[in-house]
Order: C-alpha cells, then structure tokens, then sequence
C-alpha cells in the first residue's frame, strides 16, 4: 500500500507528518484528509480557535496529491448582561 503523509496547516503554523500512514489508494487518502481535517475542527473548537485550517495530503516522494481545507468563525451575536 502507498504510504500518506497528512500535513495539518493552520493560521498559526504547520504540523508536518513526518510517519505517513499506508492506504489503499488516493481516493481513501482524500478521505482520510477530510477525516482529518473534521477532527482538527473539533480539537481547535475546544481552544475557540478559528481560521483556515488546511489538511494537505503528500505521497512518499513529498508530493502534494490532495488537499481539504474549512475556514470556521466564531460569533457573538447577543452581549451578555453580566
């Protein structure tokens, strides 16, 4: 099987995915980026961190074959009466 690497690109910086993971095939690669890529949503959610979050899919050779990305804004529509 082809191995993947996963890069995870956000607005303050990049986590390069220097294992890779083995999969089937690209198309199993792209679902995995965008697997990937809802799971970093909801980690950031947790530290209400917004902005570009891009998940870039390499092959063995440092190739960019894919890429998922989601920009997620956070808005506070009434004041609080604290």
């Amino acid at each position: 099987m082809p191995l993947y690497h996963f890069d995870i690109h956000h607005d303050g910086g990049v986590v390069i995915d220097d294992d890779g993971i083995d999969v089937v095939d690209v198309g199993a690669a792209e679902t995995l980026a965008l697997e990937t890529l809802g799971q970093a949503i909801l980690d950031d959610a947790r530290n209400r961190r917004t902005g570009l979050t891009k998940i870039e899919v390499r092959d063995d050779e440092g190739r960019v074959v894919a890429s998922a990305c989601a920009t997620v804004s956070l808005e506070r529509l009434l004041l609080s009466e604290d």
